[in-house]
């Protein structure tokens, strides 16, 4: 990998990289060093940093975790937040990644330990997300609000979101069995 090459792909991550892709590009931590302190990348965390000039935006936490736990995918209550069908303030993001997974529990974070099939997860929005049904029925596991859960289900069945096949399996579990058929 070029220096090129780490632009190329610290742009397909919202302006982050790690110092692993950078060495990967020839870049020394020494490098890395100098340039955060001339301003050209910032250091957001030990081993994972960001271009200066790539532009901010609302989720660039999602997109900071995403660079430095790749297997990591959003679960839970942060799922049905970044699909936007639901207003759940959850305390903490939700990461589902495999169980032989490293990742170590942070603040203000849980992890839950899965292998998750390929077809249970899904790019939304530029971030790896459980897809709808997983979410659900993982939300419903964890223990939230059966109210919220059912606006948000009926918001995706609104939206098309959700599939009439799945939908039906998950109205034989609870809280959907409480949706009025």
């Amino acid at each position: 990998m070029s220096e090129k090459d780490l632009l190329v792909t610290a742009g397909a991550q919202h302006g982050y990289f790690t110092a692993a892709q950078a060495a990967a590009a020839g870049i020394s931590r020494r490098a890395l060093v100098g340039r955060a302190r001339h301003g050209l990348i910032e250091r957001i965390a030990y081993g994972l940093y960001r271009s200066s000039g790539y532009p901010s935006g609302p989720r660039d936490e999602f997109h900071a975790l995403q660079t430095s736990a790749p297997t990591a995918t959003f679960s839970h209550e942060t799922a049905l937040e970044l699909f936007g069908l639901s207003d759940v303030l959850s305390r903490t993001i939700h990461v589902t990644v495999p169980s032989a997974s490293g990742l170590k529990p942070r603040s203000g974070m849980t992890i839950h330990r899965s292998d998750l099939a390929l077809t249970e997860r899904t790019l939304y929005d530029d971030l790896w997300v459980t897809d709808l049904s997983r979410t659900f029925r993982d939300c419903a596991r964890w223990g939230t609000d059966p109210e919220q859960l059912l606006a948000a289900f009926d918001a995706a069945q609104e939206r098309g979101m959700i599939g009439s096949e799945a939908a039906a399996r998950l109205r034989s579990t609870y809280p959907f069995t409480l949706l009025v058929q």
